[in-house]
C-alpha cells in the first residue's frame, strides 16, 4: 500500500478525532471516522456509528475515545482477523492501557499506547504524540507519514506513554487550577497586569530545575512557607473567594512542617532524596 492511499480508521470524532481526521485525510485516500454519538454527516465528512465488518490488513487504527471507552474498544479490535496496527490515544491510567495490551497477545493486531502531551486546542494536529511498547517505533513512523507529530519512548512497556502523561497532568492542571484562583484574585484587586508580568522570572531558569529547588528545598522550609501561604489564602477570601485548592496546598505544607518539625531531617543535597522522604509522607496520608 502507497502511503498516498493508506487506509486509516479514526474512533472517537470529538475535539482530537476532528482535529486529527483534518491531518490524516491531507496524505490518506482511505480514512474512515468512528463514533457512536457523533455518527451522522459533518460537512464534507462521514462519521459512522461502528467499526466496519471487513478491515483492510495494514490498516492503521487511532482511538481518541474517552478513557472509560477503552477496554470496550480494545475489545472489539482484538478479535480481528486481519493484521492491523492499533493506537490507543485515550489518555488512559498505565494499569489500564497493560490491561489493553494483554487483550492483543497471540492477536495480529499490534497494539500501541499513545498519549497526546500538547493541548489540542493550541496546537492542533501538530500536539505531540509520545508511543510506548514493542512496536512504537514502527508506530513513530506510520503517524509521521499521515503528518501527525510523533515520538518512540526507547525500551518502553504499553502504558509507559499514558503513565508519563498522567504524570505530566499532576503537574499541569494542578497549575491550571491555581491559575484560576491566582488570576481571579488578581483581577478582584485590580493587578491582573502586574501578577503577569511580576510572573515572568518563572522562566529565569529551566522549568524542572525549578521544580527541583522548590522539591528539595520544602523538606526544611514547609516550616516558614505555610505561613506565607496561609496569608495569600486569607488575601482571597477577604476578596470573597473559596479558593479551594489553595486550601489544599496548605494543608500539604501544613502536613510536611509537622514532619519536618517532628523528624527533623537534614536538608537534602539532591532531589531525589527529598522526594524519597516526602512520599512516605504521601503514603502515610493515604494508609
Amino acid at each position: 500500500m502507497s502511503e498516498s492511499s493508506r487506509d486509516a480508521i479514526l474512533i472517537g470524532y470529538g475535539e482530537v478525532g476532528r482535529a486529527f481526521a483534518s491531518r490524516i485525510e491531507l496524505s490518506s485516500n482511505g480514512l474512515r471516522c468512528v463514533d457512536p454519538v457523533a455518527a451522522g454527516q459533518h460537512g464534507a465528512r462521514l462519521v459512522e456509528s461502528a467499526l466496519p465488518d471487513k478491515i483492510v490488513p495494514g490498516t492503521l487504527v487511532l482511538s481518541a475515545v474517552p478513557s472509560a471507552a477503552a477496554q470496550a474498544v480494545a475489545d472489539q479490535l482484538a478479535s480481528r482477523s486481519d493484521a492491523l496496527l492499533y493506537i490507543d490515544l485515550t489518555s488512559s491510567p498505565q494499569e489500564l492501557m497493560r490491561t489493553c495490551a494483554t487483550k492483543f497477545e497471540g492477536s495480529k493486531v499490534a497494539f500501541v499506547d499513545g498519549a497526546i502531551m500538547g493541548s489540542v486546542d493550541l496546537a492542533g494536529a501538530d500536539a505531540p504524540i509520545i508511543l510506548s511498547g514493542s512496536e512504537a517505533d514502527r508506530a513513530a513512523t506510520e503517524l509521521a507519514t499521515i503528518g501527525l507529530n510523533a515520538k518512540a519512548l526507547a525500551n518502553s512497556q504499553p502504558g509507559d506513554a499514558c503513565g508519563l502523561k498522567l504524570l505530566r497532568t499532576l503537574m499541569t492542571k494542578g497549575i491550571e487550577a491555581l491559575a484560576v484562583e491566582c488570576f481571579a484574585a488578581a483581577d478582584r484587586m485590580g493587578l491582573s497586569a502586574e501578577i503577569r508580568s511580576n510572573l515572568a522570572d518563572i522562566n529565569a531558569r529551566p522549568f524542572p530545575d525549578l521544580l527541583d529547588a522548590m522539591v528539595r528545598t520544602h523538606v526544611v522550609h514547609a516550616p516558614r512557607r505555610q505561613h506565607e501561604v496561609a496569608a495569600a489564602l486569607e488575601q482571597a477570601r477577604a476578596l470573597g473567594l473559596h479558593a479551594t485548592v489553595t486550601e489544599a496546598v496548605l494543608d500539604a505544607y501544613r502536613r510536611t512542617a509537622h514532619r519536618s518539625e517532628t523528624e527533623k531531617p537534614q536538608s537534602p543535597t539532591q532531589v531525589e532524596q527529598a522526594v524519597r522522604w516526602l512520599a512516605e509522607g504521601l503514603t502515610k496520608v493515604s494508609a
